[in-house]
C-alpha cells in the first residue's frame, strides 16, 4: 500500500506536467526488514540505478542512514527510528521515536480512561518494536501507570499462551508495539483468557482490513495517528482517494494508513525537487526542503510543520480513534488532535 500511495501522488504530478516539465519515475528494492538488506538496497539504487534520491518505508532505515547521509542523498519517508531525527538529508512529516525523549500524550490518554497497570506487547527480534515499547513505557510511567511487564509477540504467536500471560499479569491496560496483525492475535488471546482490560491501545491498528480479519474482538480498541484521519472527510482526503482509484486501483480499500503515508512521502519528495530549482542538485534539494516552512501535505497534516525548526523533534500531537462497538468502523475521540509534552529518560 505504501508504494501504491507513491504511485498515486506521482501519477497526479506527472499528469499535471511533472516537476519543471520532467516526469518523475522510480525503481525499487525490498530490504527484507534487514539493516544489511536496507544498506545493500540503497547502495544498489544509488550506485547502479543512479537514482537522485530515495523514498522509503521501513523499520530499518538506520541500515543505510550513514551511507546516504555521507553521499548527501535526499530521503523522504516514514520515521520509525531515531535515524530520522539525526540526519539532515532525511525528511519525515512526524517522528514518533528519537534517541532521547518520549511524550506524555499516550500515557495521559490511558490514565484518563482509568488505566493503572499496563502490560506491553513487543517483538524481541525487532529493534524498532523494542524502542517503541520503551517510549510507550516512559509515557505510561510519567502518567503514574505501573508497567507490569512485557510479552513477546514475535510470530508464530501462541495465542492462548500469550493471553494467559496478559491475564496473569493483572494488567488493566494492554499496549502494543508490534504490527497490527500481531497485536490482533494478542488481543484475541487476552479476550479468550478473560483478562480484565480497561484500555487496549495500539499505534498501528488504524486499518479497516484488521477489522475484517479480527471482527468484534477489536471492539473498543484505541489507536492513534499523526495525520488527519479519513473520518474527517476533508477535500484533501477526497483528492487522495480519487487519485488512488485512478492510479492504484489494485489497492482496496484505498483509505489505508500505509497508502496515505506513501502519498505524503512522495509529496515531500516533489516539494524538495521543486525547491531545488530548474536544474536540481541533491544538495539544493536538501537545503530547499529543509528550509521549507508551513508544510501541511495539502492539509493532510493536523498542523503545518517547519522542516528546519522541527528537525530532530519528537511529535507531541496525535489524533486518537476507537474501534466502534460493531467493529465495523473507527470513531474519533475528541479533542482532535490531542497534544502532550516531551519527557526525558
Amino acid at each position: 500500500p505504501f508504494r501504491a500511495g507513491v504511485d498515486a501522488r506521482l501519477g497526479v504530478a506527472d499528469e499535471a506536467g511533472g516537476v519543471g516539465g520532467r516526469q518523475v519515475q522510480y525503481t525499487w528494492r525490498d530490504d527484507a526488514s534487514s539493516p544489511a538488506g536496507n544498506e545493500a538496497g540503497a547502495r544498489e539504487l544509488v550506485q547502479t540505478d543512479r537514482v537522485f534520491g530515495i523514498i522509503e518505508s521501513t523499520s530499518v532505515a538506520s541500515g543505510s542512514a550513514t551511507y546516504l547521509h555521507g553521499g548527501r542523498i535526499p530521503v523522504t519517508g516514514t520515521s520509525l527510528e531515531a535515524a530520522w531525527t539525526q540526519n539532515d538529508n532525511m525528511f519525515s512529516y512526524s517522528n514518533m521515536i528519537s534517541d532521547g525523549p518520549s511524550v506524555t500524550t499516550w500515557g495521559a490518554f490511558v490514565a484518563e480512561r482509568g488505566g493503572r497497570n499496563a502490560i506491553i506487547a513487543q517483538s524481541a527480534f525487532s529493534a524498532t518494536s523494542v524502542t517503541m515499547a520503551d517510549k510507550l513505557a516512559l509515557s505510561l510511567q510519567a502518567a503514574g501507570i505501573r508497567v507490569a511487564g512485557r510479552v513477546d509477540a514475535t510470530g508464530p504467536i501462541d495465542i492462548p499462551g500469550i493471553g494467559e500471560k496478559v491475564r496473569a499479569s493483572g494488567a488493566d491496560v494492554l499496549v502494543g508495539a508490534v504490527t497490527g496483525a500481531a497485536f490482533g492475535q494478542v488481543v484475541v488471546g487476552a479476550r479468550a483468557a478473560r483478562a480484565n482490560l480497561r484500555v487496549i491501545l495500539s499505534p498501528v491498528s488504524y486499518d479497516q482490513r484488521l477489522l475484517k480479519v479480527f471482527g468484534p474482538v477489536l471492539a473498543g480498541l484505541y489507536t492513534f495517528v499523526d495525520y488527519q484521519p479519513f473520518e474527517l472527510g476533508t477535500p484533501a482526503h477526497q483528492r487522495f482517494l480519487a487519485a488512488m482509484i485512478k492510479y492504484a486501483p489494485q489497492v482496496s480499500p484505498p483509505a489505508q494508513q500505509a497508502a496515505l503515508s506513501g502519498w505524503i512521502s512522495a509529496d515531500m519528495f516533489l516539494r524538495g525537487l521543486t525547491a531545488a530549482g530548474s536544474c536540481p542538485s541533491r544538495e539544493a534539494f536538501i537545503r530547499g526542503l529543509r528550509g521549507l516552512k508551513g508544510y501541511d501535505a495539502d492539509s493532510l497534516l493536523p498542523a503545518p510543520i517547519d522542516f528546519s525548526a522541527h528537525f530532530g523533534q519528537i511529535n507531541r500531537c496525535y489524533t486518537f480513534l476507537q474501534v466502534a462497538a460493531d467493529a465495523q468502523h473507527f470513531e474519533l475521540v475528541p479533542p482532535v488532535p490531542r497534544c502532550g509534552d516531551e519527557i526525558g529518560q
